[in-house]
Parts: C-alpha cells; structure tokens; sequence
C-alpha cells in the first residue's frame, strides 16, 4: 500500500488564499493551507525587507544563502511584488483580493496605511473571503507599533523567567515556538471561518495577536498568579531542566519533584542521597554540584541508552536531538515526514512535510484488509 498523502485536497478544489504582507505566524498559516490543497499568493510590498529573509540559519555557502525558513514556510507559493500607490499593481492586487478565499492580514491598520493602502478597501475587495488581520501586538494600544520577533514576544510573555538556571541570564526557548502557535491558531480561525461561510454562505472576519497566542500558551501562569498562588521560577523547582552531557550529545534531565526517587534508580548513585539533594529547593540551592555528579553517570551512556531507563520508569525526559537525529529517525522515516525539494542555489534538501498524514476511506479498507 503507498503511503497517504501529506499534502491533501481536503479544502475544496481551487481554494485560493492570499498572504497580504507576512509575519512568521501568517506564513506558517498560509504554509499548512497550502499542503491542504490550497493556491496560496505571496503579496510582496514593493522595496521592503521581509521578516522571514532575516533569520537563520543561512542555506549553502557563506552569509549570504537564503535563509531556512522562508525557503521552508514559502515553498510551493506565488510571490507577487505590488506597488500599492501604483495604479496598475493596485488593480492586480484588487483582483487577487476578489478572487479570493482567504485573505491573511500581516500587519497594524496604521502600518499599511504608511504604505498606501487603506485595510477598509482590501475588506471590500474581498468581501466574499474569510480575513484574518494578525499583528505582533495588537492593531491599537500604548504596544500596537513597536517591533517584535520571537526574543521579545518570549520576554515579554513571562516565558524567559522559566528557562536557564537562576544564577544566570535567560535563556531563549529554541526556533519560534511562540510564533508557530500563533500560525496554528490563525489556522483554527480560518477553519472556523471556511466552514461558517459553506454553512451559512456568509463571509467572516477575525483578529489575533502573536502576544495573544503566548497568553494562550502559558495560561497557567495568569490562573496561578490570580488565585494568589506562588509561581515557579527558573531553577526553583530544583527538578531540572539540566541539560547532562552524554557519550554521545546531551539529555534533557526534565522531571518533577515526585520523580526524584525514581531519578536516583536511573542514575545509580549514592551520592544523589547526600541531604543537600533531599529536597527541592536544596537541589536548586546546589544546582551545579548536582548537575556534575549527573554528568559522572549520564557520560558513560548514549543519549538512548538513558532516555530508555527514563522512559521505563516513566520519567519524562529525553535526549536532545540534533538535526542529523531527526533526519535519521526511523519514526520520521517511516511516517515520511520529510519531502525533497530543490533550492535554487544550493541544492536538493529535506523540509518538513504537513505535521498530519490524512487517510481515505479507501487506505483505511486496505490497512484493514492488510
């Protein structure tokens, strides 16, 4: 049996969606609507610099290589460069805009009217498309035009008070967690809006915010704090994260307090029943020494060889992987998770594919066969 599709035609046949501007959330959104089947467009402003081309890592040879993600989150787009204060581009884009599905806003109402192009008229060009308007902060307010990118959305959402050891300066969360969530739920907004106009044949609108998304992440830092409760600061939880060198890499030592016993067992040490270590807070009080007696056990194993004694004892911990791991895994592998494709310039390379795999009918009467 081949294996399903990744990219599917679940929405309908010509569904044309249109990305106006572009954060990493409206790309990533646009992203996943392509691979499920629909025309996506790309609206370049004219002489702009786009977020996505500014950050890395850098593809091929030297500085100057396109960078990962907007080869990622733009493959398989049309890109269309428009000069909106240009009567021609202005009436290709008020074309794109009323052939369209979706209509995927990056960027404050003020921050468009700079270039030229008043947001009430897009809506009235696409007014049969489901919009979603998606700013950094908000469209108004004392934040609505200051700049933001995945550090400061982490900042400023509390997350940079939980990560890293607490004798020392944040540490950022890796890739653009933040960011992703705030595509998915652009997604769920546009989904929503899809299935409300073929219900009721009625056009919807709906805005976000990535600083929205980080408060939709860490809610439960808002509930602690307002039912007065005291909240966990980085290394006062004195259960991790430590990050323990291996034979061969690293292990993210991630575990509560009501795991400390079953800890010890993995690691087989004495010493770990020295009272410093007896409680939680004595264990973020010596941090340090307790991460190098880990490290006298956890450096004679590879990564798996520890993470399989974790997983036995229901430990939730894991190894960190490294890119080649996850090109290498067997599960991705299986799974098929990565697509080929070319860049120009550089070469064949993997991407990640649609993190879903959608089956028919029919797959299911062949598996069941099987």
């Amino acid at each position: 049996m081949s294996s399903p599709a990744r990219r599917t035609g679940l929405l309908p046949a010509g569904t044309r969606v249109v990305e106006l501007g572009e954060r990493f959330s409206t790309a990533l959104a646009g992203h996943l609507l392509e691979r499920l089947g629909a025309e996506v467009t790309r609206i370049v402003p004219a002489g702009e610099e786009a977020e996505l081309d500014t950050l890395g890592p850098r593809l091929g040879d030297g500085a100057r290589g396109p960078a990962a993600p907007a080869v990622w989150l733009r493959h398989g787009k049309t890109t269309v460069e428009i000069d909106v204060r240009a009567p021609e581009s202005r009436a290709h884009l008020d074309g794109l805009l009323e052939g369209a599905d979706v209509v995927l806003i990056a960027g404050t109402t003020a921050s468009w009217a700079h270039r030229g192009l008043d947001l009430d008229d897009v809506r009235r060009s696409a007014s049969a498309a489901v919009i979603g308007h998606v700013t950094a902060w908000g469209d108004e307010g004392a934040r609505a035009d200051l700049r933001a990118n995945e550090l400061v959305l982490q900042a400023a959402g509390g997350f940079l008070k939980l990560v890293g050891a607490s004798d020392r300066e944040p540490v950022r969360l890796g890739g653009h967690p933040l960011q992703a969530t705030a595509g998915l739920l652009i997604l769920d907004g546009v989904m929503i809006g899809l299935f409300h106009r073929r219900s009721t044949g009625q056009s919807t609108s709906f805005e976000t915010s990535e600083f929205e998304a980080v408060a939709h992440v860490e809610w439960k830092i808002a509930s602690v704090f307002q039912s007065g409760q005291p909240i966990d600061r980085r290394g006062e939880d004195g259960g991790g994260p430590t990050a323990a060198r291996t034979r061969d890499g690293h292990f993210g030592l991630f575990f509560s307090p009501h795991h400390w016993s079953a800890m010890k067992e993995v690691l087989g040490d004495p010493r770990l029943d020295d009272p410093r270590f007896a409680t939680s807070r004595s264990r973020a009080e010596h941090q340090a020494e307790l991460t190098a007696l880990f490290e006298q056990t956890t450096s004679q194993l590879s990564k798996k060889e520890l993470y399989e004694r974790a997983q036995a004892r229901g430990i939730p911990a894991g190894y960190i992987a490294t890119m080649t791991d996850l090109l290498e895994s067997p599960q991705y592998r299986a799974r098929h998770f990565f697509r080929r494709v070319d860049v120009d310039g550089v070469g064949v390379g993997l991407l990640p594919d649609a993190p879903w795999v959608v089956r028919t009918l029919d797959d299911s009467s062949e598996e069941d066969a099987a």
